[in-house]
């Protein structure tokens, strides 16, 4: 019996270490479960980190698009601008041209209006002129032809004689 007993305690001290090992054991299960559910929620926390900030990333590549498509329109409509003012520019120029060959074409018109008064005013005087010349040249043709004809009957008289 004292075998058996001996293999008893033996047995016992066996289950005794066995469940101590097996106390470790679930201990360290525990253990490994709780770091394995604090990993997994840190896996979920990084997850839901990684879809916040992948939509923040979509979002700022959305405005940094929006932002450069300001930009281009800002230039174009600078370049728009700077074509427009050259435009202007040149409008202005030609404008100030047109004003200059006007206000030349308005001063020759008047002085070509002065000249055709003044020409006009020569006409009507050489009109005058012309008439009285031709009053006179009627009267002195009236008196050479009545000379004409005194002559030619005091000449046809002398003849007579």
């Amino acid at each position: 019996m004292d075998k058996l007993r001996e293999k008893m305690n033996l047995f016992k001290e066996q289950i005794e270490k066995l469940t101590d090992d097996l106390e470790a054991s679930e201990s360290a299960n525990k253990q490994l479960i709780d770091q394995q559910t604090e990993r997994e929620q840190e896996f979920i926390s990084y997850q839901n980190r990684i879809s916040v900030l992948e939509e923040e990333l979509e979002r700022k590549e959305a405005q940094l698009e929006e932002a450069k498509q300001l930009q281009k329109d800002s230039e174009a409509s600078l370049n728009q601008g700077d074509v427009m003012s050259k435009r202007v520019d040149i409008l202005e120029e030609k404008l100030e041209e047109a004003e200059t060959q006007l206000r030349a074409a308005l001063e020759e018109n008047r002085n070509l209006d002065l000249t055709v008064e003044s020409l006009q005013r020569r006409i009507t005087q050489n009109e005058k002129d012309a008439e009285i010349a031709e009053t006179k040249y009627e009267e002195l043709n009236e008196k050479y032809l009545a000379v004409k004809a005194d002559l030619d009957e005091t000449i046809k008289t002398l003849e007579e004689l």
